[in-house]
């Protein structure tokens, strides 16, 4: 019993060990195929990453007749990839080692079945650094060796653990490309545009030369008058300056007036029931004051009561009537 359960452990650990150090991958995944150029390096059982993370494998890579390379990789059941995806090959380090990359570029949005083909126009392999190096043997035959070895150490310190700045340096290189590439057709009907605007103009060249001679007719009359308008645009500026001026004098009696308008308005709105009543009932009283003047330039007034009104004690109103009668048209209604 006891053997059993140690050679159990054991086998688990072993197939844990296994599952790391072999990359199994449980997850349910769907397989694709890429069409590339050039893979540069990259084998069977490199990862498939989207911005660096791992979500398949590369499975077979078999080398098609036309000298194009067909890649078959697995990516996981959640990944969607669309008929604007893109798959690149990525430097996952200096010493050679390669991952493919799938990226979201410019197309249709429709989602790619499982089983279908990213074509080579929607492919690119990395870069080649050896071509790259390479390119600087004609430099190295021109120096002598300890100036070859200063360059060599120096590219070897600018390349030595820059993988991911290097490598992203790269990617936003092959972005503005693919920009450019993907807007060929634009800039192809822009050109086809200019050519028709061209045409356009030569075809009216009667009109364009009237126009420039127009426009030079009027070019030259501005010359001419070139002393008025200056004269015009100093006679601006002096009215400018006056009404500056009579800004700046009139700014304190205009302060006045407002704050005095101000003082004024918060009266009226503190009596505003008063006034109410006052514009309501003046109408009418116009109308009465109107009728009385129909007799002539006077008004008649006939005395009923003559009060008058006194401040009393506590500020209370006192009262004292000095004629009063209630006879005739007095008589109270």
């Amino acid at each position: 019993m006891r053997f059993a359960i140690f050679a159990a452990v054991c086998l688990a650990g072993i197939a844990l060990l296994l599952a790391v150090f072999a990359q199994f991958r449980f997850e349910k995944a769907n397989n694709y195929t890429a069409v590339f150029s050039n893979v540069s390096g990259l084998r069977e059982n490199n990862f498939v990453r989207i911005a660096g993370v791992e979500v398949g494998k590369v499975k077979k890579i078999v080398v098609q007749p036309d000298a194009s390379v067909h890649v078959e990789f697995s990516a996981d059941d959640s990944v969607v990839l669309t008929e604007g995806s893109r798959a690149v090959v990525r430097y996952d380090d200096l010493f050679g080692g390669r991952f493919m990359a799938l990226e979201e570029g410019a197309g249709d949005l429709k989602r790619l079945t499982p089983g279908a083909t990213i074509p080579l126009s929607r492919t690119e392999p990395a870069v080649d650094l050896d071509a790259l190096i390479g390119g600087l043997r004609p430099l190295f035959r021109s120096l002598n060796p300890d100036q070859v070895n200063e360059v060599t150490g120096q590219l070897i310190e600018a390349l030595q653990g820059q993988g991911d700045t290097i490598g992203s340096v790269l990617t936003q290189a092959a972005s503005v490309t693919n920009s450019l590439a993907d807007r060929d057709r634009l800039f192809g009907q822009l050109l086809t545009n200019l050519n028709t605007v061209l045409g356009s103009a030569a075809d009216q060249g009667d009109q364009v030369g009237k126009a420039v001679d127009s426009l030079s007719t009027l070019v030259n009359t501005l010359n001419a008058r070139k002393a008025d308008i200056a004269r015009g645009v100093k006679g601006i500026d002096r009215l400018f300056a006056v009404g500056r001026e009579i800004l700046v004098r009139g700014r304190q009696p205009l302060k006045k007036v407002v704050d005095q308008t101000d003082r004024v308005a918060g009266t009226l709105v503190a009596d505003k029931d008063f006034l109410d009543n006052l514009i309501n009932t003046l109408p009418d009283d116009y109308r009465i004051i109107g009728r009385e003047g129909l007799y002539g330039d006077f008004f008649t007034f006939y005395l009923c009561d003559l009060i008058v009104k006194l401040n009393g004690k506590n500020g209370q109103p006192t009262y004292i009537t000095l004629a009063s009668q209630r006879s005739g048209r007095c008589t109270p209604k």
